[in-house]
């Protein structure tokens, strides 16, 4: 059987280890992927090492969201073919119950029926030369339109999960053009990227956060649409929620809070901001990563009617949908988004990419793990 390079986690507690390993083979309902480029979030380190304690099932291939092409496809493929290139979604959903899902090579659900996805088929993900993936969580790409026309690069690509992210709530509350959505915080990874999608959605966007100077970044990036504000926080709530209303700058108040609450941050001091400054009827989406537990305004969201929803990444149809907004324009990626530190790394040099990844956290920059340069 060929063989191919991988990385591989054994334990917690050791660094993770570059192998010669057997190359996967599709089977019924696969396809084998070469891995061109996979995304490396900010907080992987922390995920491996156990300072995140994500479940995992060891020993493991770890992974993000990937770009790669299709090396191999199953026999009952009827679309995928070999040779495209393709976006590979890493939430793997059981067939016969898509409820219970998993982060491909990051989060093993924590419950029976997810880690036994993570415990059997779905163990090794994409911090490797090739791997395995379910037909339906590939989806082609128009490799001459991204490569040709718009001069996008592989690492470009590997933008598409830090927009889908946020994406899936925007688009799980109906943002519509011509609406006020407020962000917050707004100068992390995924919070930047909220912005950008909520302003290729028609929004204007209230993007709210402590560090001045990535705001003052955002406003640079996005400074021709003319519907960026920015807010920096204080530790007053009631200071947020009259600074939010005074970003809106209409009497009735934002239509969408959309809260990316970091686990640091334990208290729902934030999310009461945001709430207070929703308009009557308006939606508030909980999407960040808080894992204590929050108070809420319990007067004002009755008394308004505010809709309140938690969302957890995306589904099907937002991918679908985002890379068509990509293809034609609307959604930008790379420098042409604003994102002009670009940063790659081989599988040989995992542990610089971590630390970069650490380290580069807001909008505007990106690290990336090329595993295959082909």
């Amino acid at each position: 059987m060929a063989t191919h390079q991988a990385l591989v986690l054994h334990s917690r507690d050791k660094q993770l280890a570059l192998e010669t390993v057997p190359r996967p083979v599709a089977k019924a309902g696969e396809a084998v992927v070469q891995i061109l480029a996979a995304d490396i979030v900010p907080y992987m380190a922390e995920v491996l090492n156990g300072s995140r304690p994500y479940p995992l099932c060891l020993p493991m291939t770890p992974g993000n969201t990937a770009i790669g092409r299709v090396f191999e496809v199953g026999p009952d493929a009827v679309r995928l073919t070999v040779g495209q290139l393709v976006f590979c979604d890493i939430k793997i959903r059981g067939r016969d119950d898509p409820s219970v899902t998993i982060l491909y090579g990051i989060h093993g659900g924590g419950y029976p029926a997810a880690q036994k996805l993570m415990e059997g088929e779905w163990r090794n993900a994409t911090y490797a030369e090739y791997t395995r993936f379910p037909l339906e969580n590939l989806y082609p790409l128009n490799e001459n339109l991204l490569f040709g026309q718009m001069g996008y690069t592989i690492s470009d690509l590997c933008l598409f999960p830090a927009l889908l992210v946020p994406f899936g709530g925007l688009s799980e509350v109906d943002v519509k053009s011509g609406e006020v959505v407020i962000v917050a915080p707004a100068t992390g990874r995924y919070g930047g990227a909220a912005v950008a999608v909520a302003l290729s959605m028609g929004a204007t966007v209230i993007a709210a956060g402590r560090n001045s100077v990535a705001l003052e970044n955002l406003e640079a990036i996005h400074a021709a649409t003319g519907r960026l504000r920015t807010v920096v926080l204080t530790e007053d709530p009631a200071r947020n929620t009259e600074m939010f209303k005074a970003a809106v700058g209409r009497p009735t108040g934002a239509d969408v809070y959309l809260d990316f609450s970091p686990p640091a941050m334990q208290s729902g001091s934030l999310l009461c901001a945001g709430i207070g400054a929703l308009r009557s009827f308006g939606r508030c989406i909980i999407m960040g990563g808080n894992s204590g537990k929050i108070e809420v305004p319990y007067l004002d969201i009755m008394f308004k009617s505010i809709r309140l929803q938690g969302r957890f990444m995306y589904s099907r149809h937002h991918i679908l949908q985002l890379i068509q907004m990509v293809e034609s324009g609307l959604v930008l990626l790379g420098a042409k988004g604003g994102v002009h530190c670009k940063q790659e790394f081989g599988l040989e040099s995992i542990d610089d990419a971590f630390e970069a990844a650490g380290r580069l956290t807001g909008w505007g920059a990106h690290v990336v793990l090329r595993p295959c340069s082909r």
